[in-house]
């Protein structure tokens, strides 16, 4: 008798350890289902599950009602992204379900658990996958209280020490502010989405559109919040920014220095002093310009300064549009 090749054999484990729970008949598979729940089979009611989704022949009814009972058996086993995904089965098959408050909660404790969870903290987890969990609650479940909160959490896992991603940080933040304004998290937020650009920035030397657009976010935090919780905190970090700004045309001045292009040096420095001349940097340039016999009021008003000045940035659409719904509602208001 000739044996078996190793692959066949192997193929043929595999396929006897996916038999599973078999589907059976079609018409009765929500109610095995349920039965598999009742007797605390968990693994086995989620597999069960997993072919009745799969299956053409199961009602629509049928199918919502079970991948609700999916996800909550893989729930209780801490399977939370496999939860999750019998979950988002449920809102986008089945928005009508009964359950989509209970959806809704699990949503919210899920997404936590998988962004700060201990269980999820190692190199080869799917952590990031919470941030798609508490989008889809903020997506589905726009009017409830748990959205703000879910957004804030988004933007506090990228602006974890370990995920340092300060852009979607800032993004996330940004939503708390302009989706949900009268959120307790909307000052705060505002606040750290500032923070969040000047950290992207990485100090003067890098990338001076990211200090612009986190002196914009820190300025817009303390004009909307003049006596709000953070207004030290956004005080000291608009300071920093606009030293770094100031940094950032003292740069290039020397840059044009050691080249020797005495123009552009004299230019960049007038940007310093006149821009920023509360910070140390614009100083400095006032001082390096005085030294030089020129004055920088008078370099202020220059024309050709103005002429090679960089410092104004666009914006990208998605964040021009969002700027002007946002200023549009405000002109709404009652009493503006």
């Amino acid at each position: 008798m000739r044996r078996a090749a190793p692959a066949a054999v192997l193929l043929a484990a595999v396929a006897a350890a996916c038999v599973g729970q078999p589907l059976g008949d079609p018409t009765s598979a929500r109610a095995r289902v349920e039965a598999l729940q009742a007797e605390g089979r968990l693994e086995d009611a989620a597999e069960l599950g997993e072919r009745v989704l799969l299956s053409p022949d199961v009602p629509a009814e049928d199918k919502a009602e079970v991948a609700f009972l999916a996800g909550e058996a893989q729930f209780a086993r801490g399977r939370h992204g496999a939860a999750f995904g019998h979950y988002r089965w449920v809102l986008e098959n089945a928005p009508w379900s009964a359950h989509a408050a209970a959806i809704e909660a699990r949503l919210f404790e899920s997404g936590k658990v998988m962004l700060f969870g201990e269980e999820y903290s190692g190199w080869f987890d799917d952590r990031g996958k919470g941030v798609d969990v508490l989008e889809t609650l903020a997506a589905h479940f726009r009017a409830s209280e748990r959205a703000d909160d879910a957004l804030k959490l988004v933007g506090d896992y990228f602006a974890d020490d370990e995920v340092e991603a300060w852009g979607e940080a800032s993004l996330s933040y940004l939503r708390v502010v302009d989706e949900y304004p009268g959120s307790e998290w909307a000052e705060r937020c505002l606040w750290l989405a500032g923070r969040c650009r000047l950290n992207e920035a990485q100090g003067p030397l890098y990338d001076r559109n990211e200090l612009l657009r986190a002196q914009a976010l820190l300025r817009r935090s303390l004009a909307e919040h003049p006596r709000g919780v953070a207004i030290g905190e956004a005080r000291a970090d608009l300071a920093t920014c606009r030293e770094s700004l100031a940094r950032s045309e003292l740069a290039v001045a020397d840059f044009y220095a050691g080249r020797g292009v005495p123009a552009g040096e004299l230019l960049r420095l007038a940007n310093a002093a006149a821009l920023y001349p509360d910070t140390p940097g614009g100083q400095e340039a006032a001082a390096r310009l005085a030294a030089a016999g020129l004055d920088p009021a008078a370099l202020a008003r220059d024309p050709r300064r103005h002429s090679i000045d960089t410092v104004r940035f666009v914006l990208p659409r998605w964040e021009r549009e969002a700027e002007e719904q946002r200023v549009q509602a405000t002109r709404k208001e009652p009493g503006r």
